[in-house]
């Protein structure tokens, strides 16, 4: 009778210690399973899409923007401002931004990682490489570009510059805003560089407010980084 108990007792242990041990695992599961539903930094790009906010909420006061996109991803938000094409030159017009919220000193540009987190270089300039741009410097700071011209009156620039928060005022909590243009004009490098330089690029746009313009503004009337 007693090894009969015992074995009763050893089986009651056990079933006692199944739902402690499937409590357990319910434990671990809710644990774990909010962190395996996260996606990469690339899914997440590739699952937000951009939605129209106001020309006035442009990073930059550039002159012609046509129309202005934005989305908000982990640690970033990217901005696309779209400008006018008066060229037969086939592509967009656009700048195209992106601020980040770094921690510390903000480390080098570097134009491939760039690229590839816009989606590439924008036509005629997919061939171009880190290596084949100019380096020059405005009021705000240095910034790269190269040229491509289409007969004797049409000229297209893909220019690049990294601006931080020690320069200007940037959106939201941002530390460092990296900036893309491509723009093709009837004219000359510098009219096609100017949505780029320190007159756009110094601040956001105001309501009432020169495009172009050299300004600084409240970091309260700017997007806010998510």
């Amino acid at each position: 009778m007693s090894k009969a108990r015992g074995r009763v007792g050893a089986g009651w242990r056990r079933v006692r210690a199944i739902p402690l041990l499937l409590a357990g695992l319910a434990l671990s599961a809710c644990t774990e399973g909010p962190a395996s539903l996260l996606t990469t930094p690339a899914q997440l790009q590739e699952r937000t899409p951009f939605t129209q906010v106001a020309p006035t909420q442009s990073w930059i006061n550039a002159p012609g923007i046509v129309l202005v996109m934005q989305r908000g991803l982990r640690g970033e938000s990217q901005q696309r401002v779209a400008l006018a094409n008066q060229t037969g030159v086939p592509g967009d017009n656009v700048v195209v931004m992106r601020a980040q919220s770094l921690s510390g000193r903000p480390g080098r540009f570097g134009y491939e990682d760039f690229m590839s987190r816009i989606g590439g270089a924008p036509a005629p300039f997919e061939a171009v490489t880190s290596g084949d741009l100019i380096s020059a410097e405005d009021d705000v700071g240095p910034y790269f570009w190269t040229e491509q011209r289409f007969g004797d009156s049409t000229i297209c620039v893909l220019g690049i510059r990294r601006i931080t928060s020690s320069q200007r005022l940037l959106p939201g909590t941002a530390t460092v805003l990296d900036i893309m243009l491509r723009n093709c004009v009837l004219g000359e490098a510098e009219e096609a560089l100017g949505p780029l330089m320190s007159g756009s690029v110094s601040a956001p746009p105001v309501t009432g407010a020169v495009v172009g313009e050299s300004r600084v503004i409240s970091p309260l009337a700017a997007p806010a980084v998510r």
